[in-house]
């Protein structure tokens, strides 16, 4: 019960591409893109890109496939993008946006920070699917890649996206690419592949080390705290887009984390034949910390019988619960008869852990340097009739554009 609470996480959704909104890199870069190569790369993007919005698409998604099918794509629309970057006249004449404006590569600019995204959760969906068949040192390192891709939209491509002067409003974006909410799910994930690194432990025979478990628990529970601090001091407009029951099952967690983290420690001191009066406080307060709350503002977890996502937790939750009453009520007995310690009312602040340990981590994500295609006019594209003058100059009024 313990080690599948303690690895207890959120499923995030993968995000699903417009179907209705028809991309075409070969269509768009028609006038442009007419070189061997550049016409290669568009073609190749077109249809990876088409692989990874089916992958997100279907009913039953694969996490290892939207990984897989996001990689292929990545690199290609980030060379169409270097392309335009170093030779944006040629851009201008051709592109994914078309409007009464200039050519800007917003589109394909948001396609790839959407791209390396679906990689992001495709990976955090891996990590969950690994740990719900008992995979724990798997699913860590699914974890630390996870958080590393959130890390590097938050600290670079975001922060790239912003400098280049967007003029698209946060709002209209869908909430994983805003930058805080990168940044606080390279946090979460952090903290979820340390909940894996704890499973592990646990997992293993013979007896744990029980003081680094509670130090790990403590750990997990500044983590998640350090994660929900961000987004409501950075990001709470994400917040509110956010479905409820994820940050309740948070929340069910930092508490959860805390009384395991307690109840390690009791043990770890028992074990030690040491201080046993301490070991029945800690005990108990570990005890206390699994009670339901009165309210969302009380301390004491999320009733979760009454939340229909994580109504599953509940027996697990109660086998937890009885495991503790019964260590407690044991530890009680042999106290008052054999060891007479005197047991505190409460734990004395000097005795409490004054800090977790933290070996949650993120590897390093890069994008591969790309070198651009060439992007030029055809040799009679400057040979324009005057109907095509003409055509182009009502077109213009048309829209309203100001020539």
């Amino acid at each position: 019960s313990a080690i599948r609470l303690a690895s207890a996480v959120h499923r995030f959704q993968v995000p699903k591409m417009n179907s209705e909104r028809k991309i075409s890199f070969a269509r768009s870069f028609s006038t442009t893109g007419r070189h061997e190569q550049t016409r290669k790369l568009m073609l190749n993007a077109d249809s990876c890109r088409k692989k990874l919005s089916e992958a997100l698409s279907v009913g039953k998604v694969s996490h290892e496939r939207i990984v897989s099918d996001a990689r292929r794509y990545q690199p290609l629309i980030n060379q169409v993008l270097i392309s335009c970057k170093v030779q944006p006249e040629m851009a201008m004449l051709d592109g994914l946006e078309k409007s009464n404006r200039m050519f800007k590569s917003e589109a394909m600019m948001y396609d790839l920070v959407m791209c390396i995204v679906c990689e992001g959760l495709g990976k955090a969906g891996v990590a969950t699917e690994t740990s719900i068949v008992g995979e724990f040192a798997s699913a860590s390192r699914e974890y630390a890649a996870a958080a590393g891709i959130f890390e590097f939209l938050c600290d670079d491509l975001l922060p790239k996206w912003a400098a280049r002067g967007s003029q698209v409003d946060e709002a209209d974006l869908p909430v994983e690419c805003c930058f805080e909410t990168a940044k606080g799910l390279s946090l979460l994930f952090k903290a979820n592949g340390q909940q894996m690194a704890v499973a592990t432990v646990l997992v293993r025979p013979g007896i744990p080390n029980y003081s680094l478990l509670a130090k790990l628990c403590l750990g997990i529970v500044e983590q998640l705290e350090a994660f929900v601090t961000w987004m409501r001091d950075n990001g709470f407009k994400q917040m509110a887009r956010i479905e409820k029951d994820f940050f309740t099952l948070v929340t069910f967690q930092i508490q959860l984390q805390r009384s395991l983290s307690l109840y390690f420690y009791a043990r770890s001191l028992w074990e030690q034949n040491q201080e046993y009066g301490l070991a029945i406080a800690f005990l108990s307060e570990a005890k206390v910390a699994l009670r339901i709350r009165a309210s969302e503002a009380a301390d004491g977890i999320p009733d979760v019988s009454k939340i229909p996502t994580l109504r599953a937790l509940k027996k697990d939750l109660d086998d937890l619960r009885a495991h503790l009453a019964i260590v407690l009520t044991t530890w009680e007995r042999d106290n008052s008869s054999v060891y007479f310690e005197a047991v505190p009312l409460s734990v004395p602040s000097d005795k409490k852990l004054e800090k977790g340990v933290s070996i949650g981590k993120s590897d390093k994500y890069k994008m591969k340097n790309a070198d651009p295609v060439l992007l030029a006019l055809p040799e009679d594209a400057l040979k324009r009739s005057d109907s095509d003058l003409a055509k182009e100059l009502q077109e213009k009024l048309n829209s309203g554009f100001d020539i």
